[in-house]
């Protein structure tokens, strides 16, 4: 497997993710590490609970919402495991999920061009994890 190639379906991308390899995303925050990963963590978490799920057709309503109650869980110190995602966090995660879904990360990641495409990223699941 061409571990710098870009994954062509979301189960691919997930599979790599699983796998500890980096995968390529594109960049929703813009407000510093920590912040991006816990949308990208997200992001993964809603295609695995999602992928083989009827894609919304007009919003997204409450689509997505179950992974975020699932992992946005208090770790035995009481501290969020993700830090506890903001509304734009959620909304974020979802576009991406919904995309990698529905065209694949290659069509989406292909789709920006211009000075969109620094949006282009490369994740990993090595922190934060999602037990």
């Amino acid at each position: 497997m061409d571990h710098g190639r870009i994954a062509e379906t979301a189960a691919e991308q997930l599979s790599r993710w699983d796998a500890g390899h980096a995968v390529w995303s594109i960049e929703m925050g813009g407000l510093g590490p920590g912040y991006e990963q816990a949308i990208q963590v997200l992001a993964i978490e809603i295609i695995r609970d999602e992928i083989s799920n009827p894609l919304p057709v007009d919003e997204f309503g409450n689509w997505g919402d179950a992974t975020v109650s699932r992992i946005d869980t208090k770790d035995e110190s009481g501290k969020f495991r993700c830090g506890g995602f903001s509304g734009a966090q959620v909304g974020a995660a979802k576009q991406i999920a919904y995309r990698f879904i529905k065209d694949g990360p290659a069509k989406s990641l292909a789709s920006l061009t211009g000075e969109n495409e620094s949006r282009k990223i490369q994740v990993s699941n090595f922190w934060p994890r999602v037990p």
